[in-house]
């Protein structure tokens, strides 16, 4: 509805918003609440529950993301699946942008991230295209794409994203190899996937497993740009500190969530996968 609607409702907005959450909080958590005793969650949603932030649910002051490190599943069977993958020895980056002008800040997002990762390749515009990420892809420890996707309710199978030379989409990933720890890509609803019979899904994430990455970052809706640049920014920097991808997504969400109340902005981005620390199952 524009930004100025936005500026004008502002706080009702937020305040709807959080009474949503609050609600799903207590239909889904509270009557669980007392048998979780770690500090990780690992979320294997069920049909229309694959769209929801379950991070962002909220129980008075506190989201869920304040009390636990969260991560997703499609099943049980792809989460264990991920956990026995061996971690790739791969210590290279790859980045790609491909900016444009509803998505400026795509470029700015690409050479920050660049400046962060260990032994990058950055690639922009008509330069990042899917015969380089074929190239690359099973010599790359961590593969990050930041541009537009496309989720196709209506034909999910050609679901994709946007690279220099055309849309990368499952089909296509299902030619590819890659062999990275991580693949994040910071474009808007790259994790949204249509549930079939016996809640299979169909979309990159199924793709994107097939072609060989065990930890995914993907978005559940579509992201606003200043404030997806700065959350892989905040990510990037404490996961290279620490190695570990959960921790290091929850406080830049938190450190976002400062500036920006809305989960709008701080919470549409999803860990799906492999643990880096399997004994953070304790």
């Amino acid at each position: 509805m524009g930004s100025e609607y936005v500026r004008r409702f502002e706080d009702p907005l937020l305040r709807a918003t959080q009474s949503h959450l609050e609600s799903l909080y207590d239909e889904l958590i509270a009557p669980l609440r007392q048998y979780c005793l770690g500090k990780s969650l690992i979320i294997v949603p069920h049909g229309l529950l694959h769209f929801l932030p379950f991070h962002a649910l909220k129980n008075g002051d506190e989201h869920l993301c304040d009390s636990f490190t969260i991560s997703y599943a499609p099943s049980a069977s792809v989460f264990f699946a991920c956990q026995e993958k061996p971690a790739s020895a791969n210590t290279s980056s790859l980045i790609l942008g491909i900016p444009d002008e509803r998505a400026p800040q795509i470029l700015e997002e690409a050479q920050s991230v660049s400046a962060l990762l260990p032994q990058p390749t950055l690639r922009v515009g008509s330069e990042a295209t899917s015969s380089l990420l074929r190239e690359k892809g099973p010599r790359t420890g961590l593969l990050h794409i930041a541009t537009h996707g496309v989720y196709r309710q209506d034909n999910p199978m050609f679901s994709g994203i946007r690279l220099g030379d055309g849309y990368l989409n499952l089909f296509d990933l299902y030619q590819m190899r890659l062999n990275a720890n991580l693949v994040a890509l910071s474009g808007c609803a790259t994790g949204m996937s249509f549930v079939a019979a016996g809640d299979e899904l169909l979309g990159l994430q199924r793709g994107l497993f097939y072609a060989g990455a065990s930890t995914l970052l993907l978005s559940l809706w579509d992201v606003h740009d200043q404030s997806t640049s700065e959350l892989m920014q905040l990510f990037y920097r404490e996961y290279l500190r620490t190695g570990d991808m959960p921790t290091a997504l929850q406080h830049a969400m938190q450190q976002l969530r400062r500036q920006n109340p809305h989960p709008y902005f701080w919470a549409p981005f999803v860990l799906v996968g492999k643990l880096t620390d399997p004994k953070r199952l304790n």
